[in-house]
């Protein structure tokens, strides 16, 4: 056995020296990600609720070309129910009122238009106070889709649309009109909504037998 040692030349101490930075490179890498993943671990179990709150829907938008009904949730409220809608005017439109034969009788109190009636599958009108919270959270636009008995459609579309709080008898906001059903929600622009125990002076409510944003009894 012999001990022996050899100088070594300037190109093999070069190697030398990048063999041990490129180790120590990868120690440090590794350990970084470990420690990456151990802090990933903690802030997983210390908020288990972080990413499925940012992943729940506010509106139908996400669905795409949904025509079913989907669970939104806006901040600080409940997640409800909604009827999505992409049949005719794009995807994304949430569905706030529906009515087909009359099968749901809409002459209904204060309490009732507030908080929803009917069958997010047939007829239905999905509520004032979810309609407030909706149209508050982003803007929104609204979309009148009619077809009578011989299946002839007429449309109207409003921008900017929104309501406001119970406080504020659920005042109706619209922006400008487009369609071909003519604009006849432009008289019940700020108007606030009435319902039988909650009539104007002419008791519109009361003799169309229906909630709505009434101004005059022949208009609605």
């Amino acid at each position: 056995m012999k001990d022996q040692a050899k100088p070594q030349t300037e190109s093999e101490q070069i190697h030398e020296l990048q063999t041990e930075l490129e180790v120590q490179k990868n120690n440090e890498l590794k350990n970084s990600l470990l420690n990456d993943r151990d802090k990933l671990k903690e802030e997983d179990t210390s908020k288990p609720n972080k990413f499925v709150k940012q992943a729940e829907a506010t509106s139908c938008v996400p669905f795409g070309y949904s025509n079913d009904i989907q669970t939104i949730r806006l901040l600080d409220t409940e997640a409800f129910q909604v009827s999505c809608d992409s049949r005719f005017a794009g995807n994304g439109w949430t569905i706030i009122q529906r009515r087909i034969d009359g099968a749901v009788h809409f002459n209904r109190s204060w309490h009732e238009y507030r908080k929803g009636f009917g069958n997010l599958r047939a007829e239905f009108w999905l509520g004032l106070e979810k309609l407030h919270r909706i149209t508050n959270y982003q803007p929104h636009e609204l979309y009148i889709h009619m077809e009578d008995f011989r299946n002839q459609t007429r449309y109207a579309r409003y921008s900017n649309f929104s309501i406001g709080t119970e406080q504020q008898s659920y005042e109706l906001t619209l922006g400008e009109y487009a369609g071909t059903a003519g604009n006849s929600l432009i008289y019940h622009k700020n108007v606030k909504f009435f319902t039988q125990e909650h009539d104007n002076n002419l008791r519109c409510a009361a003799q169309a037998k229906s909630g709505w944003w009434f101004t005059n009894c022949y208009r609605w």
